[in-house]
C-alpha cells in the first residue's frame, strides 16, 4: 500500500477572469522539466491551459506563464461548450493531449465525447488532431465515453481505462448521470475497440459516479486510483483505488487508496480527478480540491508502507 503524503496547493485557476484549476496532467520533457495541462472555467465553460513545471527535490514549480492552448469549438460541434484536459501520451515524438469536449443538449443534460489534439511543449500551444471525437457515443457508449487514461505498451498496443454513461436519473428538478470505468484498445490510438461493460464495480445504489481513472504500471502490474462518489453518509468525491495484473480485471479496494480529504483547507470537502506519474524513482499524485477544482489543484507524494 502506498501511503500520499500531502505537499500543498500547485495552483487555484489559470489568470484572472478564470475560475478553477481541474484535471492537471503532467508528462516529461528533459531533465527536471515537465508539461503541464489543465482545465480553467470562463463563462462556465471550460479551456485547456499548458505550462512548463519543474519537477525537483520533492517539489513541483510551475515555472512558466499560464498559456491558453485550447478553447471551445464552433457552435454544433462536439466541443463547442467545454474542453476538460484528461491525460498526455508521448509516442513517436508527438505529445498528444486526450481531452473531453462538452456540448449541452438540454437543460440539465450533456454529452461528453473524446478529442485529441497535438502540443507543442516549448510553445505551450495544441492543435486539434481532428474536429470530430476520437471515441463517442456509439454501440457501446449510448450516453457518452471520455477517455481519462490513455497508454502505449511496448508493442505499441493502445490501451485506455475511459468514463461512460450509464444513465440518467432525476431527482427533483436536477438531472444526475450515472457512469462508470470501462476498457477499450487501439492500434492507432484514433480508432477504438470498446469492450463493453463496468471493470470496476459499483458499490451499492448510492454510488453513481466515477471520475477520471488514472492508470500506471508499477511492478509488474496495473494500479488504477479514480475518483468516486455517492454514499449514505455524502455526496462530494474521494479517491478510490484498484489493482489488476493484465489490465482488464480489476480488484477494488479503497482502503489502499492511501489519500483522502483533510480536515480543513482547499480539499476538505472534496478530493478528486487524480493523476499519477514517476520522476526519478518518486511517486507523485496530482489531485483536484473542493467544488471540482474550484479550489484549485495540489499533489502529494507516495510512501510504500
Amino acid at each position: 500500500m502506498i501511503n500520499w503524503q500531502k505537499k500543498g496547493l500547485i495552483l487555484d485557476t489559470a489568470k484572472e477572469g478564470f475560475t478553477h484549476a481541474s484535471h492537471p496532467s503532467m508528462i516529461h520533457i528533459e531533465n527536471d522539466k515537465y508539461l503541464l495541462a489543465f482545465s480553467s472555467r470562463k463563462n462556465k465553460q471550460s479551456h485547456i491551459f499548458l505550462s512548463h513545471a519543474e519537477v525537483k527535490n520533492n517539489e513541483i514549480k510551475i515555472i512558466s506563464e499560464n498559456k491558453l492552448a485550447l478553447s471551445p469549438s464552433k457552435p454544433g460541434y462536439f466541443d463547442s461548450e467545454g474542453l476538460l484536459n484528461c491525460c498526455f501520451v508521448k509516442n513517436s515524438g508527438k505529445f498528444y493531449i486526450y481531452y473531453s469536449g462538452w456540448q449541452n443538449i438540454q437543460i440539465g443534460l450533456w454529452h461528453c465525447d473524446t478529442g485529441r489534439a497535438i502540443a507543442d511543449p516549448e510553445n505551450l500551444t495544441a492543435k486539434r488532431e481532428f474536429e470530430g471525437p476520437v471515441m463517442g457515443r456509439d454501440k457501446n457508449n449510448p450516453i457518452f465515453a471520455a477517455a481519462t487514461s490513455v497508454h502505449v505498451d511496448e508493442k505499441g498496443n493502445w490501451k485506455t481505462w475511459y468514463n461512460s454513461g450509464l444513465s440518467w436519473e432525476k431527482r427533483g428538478d436536477v438531472w444526475h448521470a450515472r457512469y462508470g470505468i470501462h476498457y477499450a484498445t487501439s492500434n492507432n490510438g484514433v480508432d477504438w475497440n470498446c469492450k463493453p461493460g463496468l471493470i470496476i464495480p459499483i458499490k451499492d445504489e448510492y454510488e453513481h459516479s466515477f471520475g477520471r481513472p488514472s492508470v500506471v504500471f508499477w511492478n509488474n502490474s496495473y494500479h488504477m486510483w479514480f475518483a468516486h462518489r455517492g454514499t449514505k453518509d455524502y455526496t462530494t468525491y474521494r479517491i478510490g483505488y484498484a489493482k489488476s495484473n493484465d489490465g482488464i480485471n480489476w480488484v477494488r479496494d479503497d482502503k489502499k487508496s492511501g489519500i483522502t480529504i483533510s480536515e480543513n483547507g482547499w480539499d476538505s470537502e472534496s478530493i478528486c480527478y487524480p493523476y499519477l506519474f514517476i520522476h526519478k524513482g518518486i511517486k507523485f499524485m496530482l489531485y483536484c480540491g473542493n467544488n471540482y477544482g474550484e479550489s484549485g489543484f495540489g499533489y502529494a507524494i507516495g510512501e510504500n508502507d
